[in-house]
């Protein structure tokens, strides 16, 4: 395994795909910085430093998914894998490390980010305003739902390991995760009451009656299930400033990383390698 890893930094290193992520996050970064600055000045908007820090959760879904595609794809297309298990290493070992690196490059890009926040943000808008703890809890559930969807990308690649093909479907795939998550919050967000105005006694009046689209309680916890099952709904939940268990995503992406990790071996060792 450590051999293994050893092989793939090295070539992580040289790797233009792995450069060109680097450059994208940093350009990222700075454009919600400036782009922010100016609502700022222009609007009066208050923005706080950790928020931003946050923002890049959302995004990262679509830059995890083309990576993993396109850098697994070159394990494929240029017979890396087949020499790797032709001199004994073995299929769930050669699995295993391409997650890990996956993973960890997702990390990292990620971490890259939050460090340019930090420095151009913080002279902007100010310290961060949460406790360091809080922030770190935060971005620790963020770290584990990143690893969640690397998983998830990686089982597809290690699968199909047709580089069209893949890419589409995990992008698809994220797309739907997203659309998952928006769904059941748009449901959570219906208020349960609304006010409609009444002609009465010869003028109108606003009443408050009971919003049939309102989910009841059991649909409500479906939905919140789903929410926090879901990296991306935990994304959602991370950014939307809202009251959070923490303590639960992470047993949820860990659930998932464990699943679909556990699946992607069992296919990989037994797929039929051309």
């Amino acid at each position: 395994m450590i051999n293994l890893l050893n092989a793939g930094f090295a070539r992580l290193r040289k790797n233009k795909l792995f450069c060109m992520l680097m450059i994208f996050t940093v350009g990222l970064a700075l454009a919600i910085v400036f782009t922010q600055y100016y609502n700022k000045k222009e609007y009066g908007e208050v923005i706080l430093t950790e928020q931003l820090m946050l923002k890049y959760s959302t995004i990262i879904v679509f830059v995890i998914a083309i990576f993993t595609s396109l850098f697994l794809e070159a394990e494929y297309s240029n017979g890396a894998i087949r020499n790797k298990i032709s001199i004994g290493h073995k299929r769930s070992n050669i699995y295993l490390s391409n997650l890990i690196i996956t993973s960890i490059t997702s990390l990292f890009s990620y971490i890259l980010f939050i460090i340019i926040i930090a420095i151009v943000g913080i002279p902007i808008f100010g310290e961060i305003t949460i406790k360091l703890s809080r922030l770190l809890m935060l971005l620790g559930c963020i770290f584990m739902a990143e690893i969640a969807y690397s998983s998830i990308f990686t089982l597809i690649e290690m699968v199909i390991s047709n580089k069209t093909m893949t890419t589409m479907v995990n992008i698809m795939l994220a797309f739907g995760l997203l659309m998952i998550a928006g769904f059941c919050v748009a449901n959570l967000n219906i208020p349960e009451y609304i006010q409609t105005e009444r002609f009465a006694n010869g003028e109108m009046e606003m009443i408050e009656e009971k919003n049939s689209k309102y989910s009841n309680e059991t649909q409500r916890k479906i939905y919140q299930t789903l929410l926090d099952i879901n990296p991306a709904g935990q994304m959602f939940q991370i950014t939307g400033k809202s009251s959070l268990d923490l303590k639960i995503f992470p047993i949820y992406s860990l659930g998932f990383i464990i699943i679909f990790s556990g699946l992607g071996i069992i296919l990989f060792n037994k797929k039929e390698l051309k």
